[in-house]
């Protein structure tokens, strides 16, 4: 049985070598993640707007209570959103 991941990646990018130029490796490596993607590829997924992956520690062995993680999908910041800092001179110079 394919990893959910996997086949996941494969439906969004369409091709191996798609995944592969996309997380800087080669089409053979992309081609064994088959049965298991690599946790630091499962983390970028959850962190991209564009892949409708939610992390799961449990996946890797990891202790999800120990670490503390919430694994909540990010969501993007509505485009009129204004960006602000505590520091009032880097506002000031901004502004």
């Amino acid at each position: 049985m394919n990893d959910e991941l996997y086949d996941l990646l494969l439906a969004h990018f369409g091709t191996q070598q798609s995944i592969a130029n996309t997380f800087g490796v080669s089409r053979p490596a992309v081609a064994g993640w088959k049965y298991h993607v690599p946790e630091r590829v499962a983390l970028l997924c959850h962190l991209s707007q564009n892949i409708s992956y939610t992390y799961d520690p449990s996946h890797f062995q990891r202790d999800k209570k120990a670490l503390k993680l919430n694994c909540v999908k990010p969501t993007a910041l509505p485009q009129d959103s204004e960006v602000t800092t505590n520091d009032q001179h880097v506002h000031s110079e901004a502004a």
